[in-house]
């Protein structure tokens, strides 16, 4: 039998690879990795998704975590950037990056090195990479839907189940209540009518609020909630979100906040992470509320304070995690401990953080920390 050439037995045992492992998702790519190393002799081999212009590592061969390039922009690889604007494998001394291009577009980047050696490789062996890369891309896409694919199964289960277990119980208090009034109304007091429908439209606004809770974990899962940063002038926004949120409250508010101070966010997901901070500091905290606004060291940042007794130092930890509450806020208020997930969520969305510190010597403090306007 003719033996194949370097190009073929390429094609060939990526081919192989990846009907092996068609559904393996990210294992595909190590596969991959693994076959392109032994197929050209290389020590290290690692695939590199290009995420708006960052590099995000997907798989490796060979390498140690640490020594994979991440989080940095591509154009400050100046070989990974050579490759990606000739689309065709190009070589250092020590290195070799292949553009993986489907369709004319690039979607990753393979690096790859033989440990301790210098590169020298021939121009005919550039060629056969470049086309490995080509398949290789088609493989990239093949995994990362894959991938995607089991992620948004996975919220869709995590949903339902989260969503039956936590709205099982008000449900049952609504019904109750509303089967009452609907069976024994006509034989009830009017003081004790007056009470039940108090009752039932607390208890239903309570339920609304955590159905509009799951619902914004969901999309947030999903990654369905689309953000668009725009500039605003921040203190009439905080305006309008206090109106609406603080209502009675709004007299016990201390804004601090400058007329012309302006933010670069998503004005919806801003008006969600406030709102959650600001309904926390009543249910959890004292007044008065302090809300400052101010630009520092290149970002915005936002703070919510409180002169309750603030944060247990041993639950600080747990603070953003899902229905984690402290046993004086389970005392205190009948929240599902879903507010500060969500906004640091959509804190997190906009490419910001959202932080806690102590107000010392007593209340609670958040940090909303986002990208200046000079900044984008």
């Amino acid at each position: 039998m003719r033996e194949l050439t370097p190009e073929l037995r390429a094609v060939y045992d990526l081919s192989r690879a990846a009907a092996q492992g068609a559904a393996g998702g990210r294992e595909l790519l190590d596969r991959i990795c693994s076959t392109v190393a032994k197929t050209f002799g290389f020590t290290r081999v690692a695939i590199l998704r290009i995420d708006e212009g960052t590099l995000v590592p997907l798989a490796a061969h060979g390498f140690e975590v640490e020594e994979i390039p991440r989080g940095v922009e591509l154009q400050e690889r100046p070989l990974l950037a050579a490759a990606a604007d000739v689309g065709e494998a190009t070589q250092s001394d020590d290195a070799l990056a292949v553009p993986l291009m489907a369709e004319g577009r690039l979607v990753g980047i393979l690096v790859a090195d033989r440990e301790g050696e210098r590169l020298a490789l021939e121009q005919a062996t550039l060629d056969v990479l470049t086309t490995t890369g080509a398949l290789a891309a088609v493989y990239l896409e093949r995994a990362l839907e894959a991938d995607e694919l089991r992620r948004v199964n996975d919220v869709a289960r995590n949903f339902v189940a989260l969503a039956s277990h936590e709205l099982r119980s008000p449900c049952a208090v609504v019904h109750g209540l509303a089967a009452t009034l609907h069976v024994r109304g006509d034989d009830l007091h009017d003081e004790q009518l007056v009470e039940l429908r108090r009752m039932l439209y607390e208890h239903s606004d309570r339920l609304r609020l955590l159905v509009d809770q799951l619902l914004d974990l969901s999309r947030l899962d999903a990654k369905a909630i689309e953000i668009r940063p725009r500039r605003f002038r921040v203190r009439r926004r905080l305006e309008e979100t206090l109106l609406i949120v603080a209502g009675d409250h709004l007299r016990d508010v201390e804004l601090v906040v400058d007329p012309e101070l302006e933010a670069y966010a998503d004005p919806e997901a801003f008006d969600r992470v406030v709102s959650n901070l600001i309904t926390n500091a009543f249910r959890y905290g004292e007044p008065p509320v302090g809300v400052e606004a101010e630009e520092t060291d290149g970002h915005f940042l936002l703070r919510v304070c409180d002169h309750g007794p603030g944060v247990a130092p041993s639950f600080v930890p747990k603070l953003f995690e899902r229905f984690a509450r402290s046993d004086a806020s389970s005392a205190a208020a009948t929240g599902a401990g879903l507010g500060l997930s969500i906004a640091q969520s959509y804190a997190q969305a906009q490419g910001g953080e959202l932080a806690y510190r102590d107000a010392g010597p007593g209340g609670a403090c958040f940090e909303l920390l986002l990208p200046a306007p000079a900044a984008v």
